[in-house]
């Protein structure tokens, strides 16, 4: 216990389940904000379609790293550090199998779609905003390795 969050230990405010229930209304709210945008953003993916011809390289970089340095990697303490130690998205539901994520999946497809805009518009300007956004997986439970991985495919989709 290291110091007070409004009465509750840090370790409370940021492992709690109620913290989970707070990002998701969070997250849930904020892209219900933009519901007049989404079918403008569906558009827009569809435009964008042709940018899928580069998905199989970032399959193939994200297969060839689970498939050859993963099981050594996870291992290394410091690389396999995040934030809440799983992935916010599934991670405190994912215990439950696979009902327990099942009634999340058409929310978080929603708020996928807003978030790859952002992304975009943001995070693909400069070489800085892609190393950014790789290292803003943290604060969503992504283990450190798995940022690090994400820095050549955020490259990749940069250019």
């Amino acid at each position: 216990m290291f110091v007070d969050f409004f009465g509750y230990p840090i370790n409370f405010a940021l492992n709690s389940q109620e913290f989970v229930v707070g990002y998701y209304i969070f997250t849930v709210a904020s892209s219900l904000l933009l519901i007049k945008e989404t079918k403008k953003r569906i558009h827009d993916l569809r435009i964008g379609i042709k940018s899928a011809v580069y998905a199989p390289i970032a399959f193939g970089i994200l297969a060839g790293y689970l498939f050859t340095l993963y099981p050594f990697v996870d291992k290394i303490p410091i690389l396999n550090w995040s934030w809440l130690g799983y992935n916010i998205a599934f991670g405190p539901f994912a215990t439950q199998g696979f009902w327990g994520v099942v009634p999340f999946i058409p929310i978080l497809l929603y708020m996928f779609i807003h978030i790859n805009h952002v992304e975009e518009l943001y995070f693909r300007k400069s070489k800085k905003m892609v190393l950014v956004w790789a290292f803003t997986h943290l604060a969503m439970g992504i283990k450190l390795h798995m940022a690090l991985l994400l820095v050549p495919i955020g490259f990749l989709f940069k250019y």
